[in-house]
């Protein structure tokens, strides 16, 4: 078959998989559709009510529940304003009342639609807190110095000023900083106390699921505090290990992350790191002078004492054998891009910028995989497992292969270039990164059910780089943070 006559029969294939998909519903925003955390550490304002403060930040307003002593969801699923456009936020006494300022105007805020709605004017607000200046004496943290002028100072020579300082009323203090987030200090004891909230950086790249816990990381866009932070959805608990600070994590892009009982190890693109979970610190670090084959790490899987990495210039196999590192390469990668590697019970799916294959760990027998359709033409960027499936992304979708029969089903869908796509999967959708936002794939529907969700269904970015699934949502790693988006919202009409 010649190249022409291979591209027609792709495109062909791709107008009757059209064909038979159900038309994609509109785009509309729904309450609690979506959830956005972000890097809250630049603080703008604060407010408080009797049972909360409120700190606008520059991604959003984050809300910290003052009885329960702990944070409650962010405000940035939240319709009807620019959540990186707060200046101001008002609250009254018992929190009937919400309203924001942005560059365009105030708005008051509807809870029970979760909608934020332009008004003409604030009005007078019953509050009993009000701002106030630094205290001449403040009891810092471990690790800052308190400058009286309203600053804390790390020991790293880094500068944190407050933006902002409200007592509550009952001289509580709930203190915003530039660069550390929300603070607070307790009644009378001028003790200052930061209360972690959202991510170290906004670009996520990586997402690692550490039985319930979230390890986030990602590339380098704002180089001013880096790292990974590590997620606690269920208790909304925020703890980071950050980057660039000493010599062992230098500021480098996360591109991937997985681990053990013992280790995290994190893909980065200067080579793979091994952070002790008892220190939390990193103990090793492989590069090419050790024998890795490129130091741009993009994926790495996990078989035993050994790990799989896959590089942008080809596959690495690190094993340890009497507490040595040895490194094997097998020379059928050399120059590939390794995008992904899965684990299918005893073999090894790998998928490059020339197709998908599969090796079997047993025997060392390597495949080339094809399917009939020649759907995956060339880049394959993604592979999940689950079930009986597997599911592989290319440049022109998705393709579902059922491991028990080995038939194929392939799901395009539109694409006007070629980039690299996150995958997700579990028994009722599969998930792609588009050219914009995200297709979510009913696969068990005939025809089956597509429907494209972007930045006007609430997403922040239509630029995706990767996907998880958490039961009834799906995280969503963009460059403007870690979205949790409910894709199985009752109220929604796909």
């Amino acid at each position: 078959m010649n190249m022409r006559t291979c591209l027609t029969n792709r495109l062909i294939l791709a107008i009757v998989a059209l064909a038979g998909l159900t038309p994609a519903a509109t785009a509309e925003e729904i309450p609690g559709q979506v959830v956005t955390y972000a890097d809250f550490s630049r603080v703008v304002y604060v407010a408080s009510s009797m049972s909360y403060a409120y700190y606008a930040t520059t991604e959003g307003v984050i809300v910290y529940n003052k009885l329960e002593n702990r944070w409650d969801e962010p405000l940035t699923g939240t319709l009807g304003v620019d959540h990186n456009d707060i200046d101001r936020v008002w609250v009254d006494r018992f929190d009937e009342k919400l309203f924001i300022r942005t560059g365009v105007g105030l708005y008051e805020f509807d809870r029970l639609f979760e909608k934020w709605y332009p008004t003409t004017e604030l009005p007078a607000l019953e509050n009993s807190s009000h701002h106030v200046s630094p205290p001449e004496m403040m009891f810092a943290p471990v690790g800052f110095l308190y400058y009286p002028e309203g600053s804390l100072a790390d020991n790293y020579g880094r500068n944190f000023t407050f933006s902002d300082i409200l007592d509550d009323g009952s001289g509580e203090l709930w203190i915003g900083t530039w660069g550390t987030g929300p603070a607070m200090a307790r009644k009378g004891t001028n003790s200052i106390e930061l209360i972690p909230c959202g991510l170290i950086q906004n670009r996520v790249n990586a997402v690692f699921d550490d039985n319930g816990l979230l390890w986030v990381g990602g590339a380098i866009t704002d180089p001013y505090r880096t790292g990974i932070t590590i997620f606690d959805p269920d208790e909304l608990e925020f703890d980071y290990i950050e980057s660039g600070l000493e010599r062992d994590f230098p500021v480098v892009d996360v591109n991937c992350l997985t681990g053990n009982e013992d280790y995290i190890l994190i893909g980065t693109s200067d080579g793979l790191l091994f952070l002790d979970r008892r220190t939390e610190r990193v103990s090793d670090r492989i590069t090419t002078r050790l024998g890795l084959i490129d130091n741009n790490v993009l994926c790495l899987e996990l078989v035993g004492d050994s790990v799989f990495v896959g590089t942008a210039s080809g596959l690495s196999l690190l094993t340890s054998v009497d507490d040595e590192l040895q490194m094997v390469r097998p020379k059928e990668f050399l120059n590939k891009i390794i995008y992904d590697l899965e684990l299918v019970d005893s073999s090894l799916w790998i998928a490059t910028n020339s197709g998908a294959y599969r090796l079997k760990l047993a025997t060392g027998q390597l495949q080339l995989f094809q399917d009939p359709e020649q759907f995956l033409f060339s880049d394959v960027y993604d592979i999940e497992a689950y079930s009986n499936s597997l599911w592989l992304a290319g440049n022109e979708g998705a393709l579902r292969v059922d491991l028990t029969t080995a038939e194929t089903t392939p799901y395009s869908i539109f694409s006007t270039y070629y980039t690299p796509r996150a995958l997700a999967v579990n028994g009722e959708i599969a998930v792609i990164a588009a050219d914009r936002g995200i297709t979510v794939i009913s696969y068990l529907y005939d025809p089956p059910r597509t429907r494209n969700f972007t930045t006007d269904d609430g997403l922040p970015s239509n630029y995706v780089f990767s996907l998880e699934m958490d039961d009834d949502y799906i995280w969503i790693g963009s460059e403007k943070g870690l979205t949790r988006f409910w894709w199985n919202n009752p109220n929604r009409v796909d």
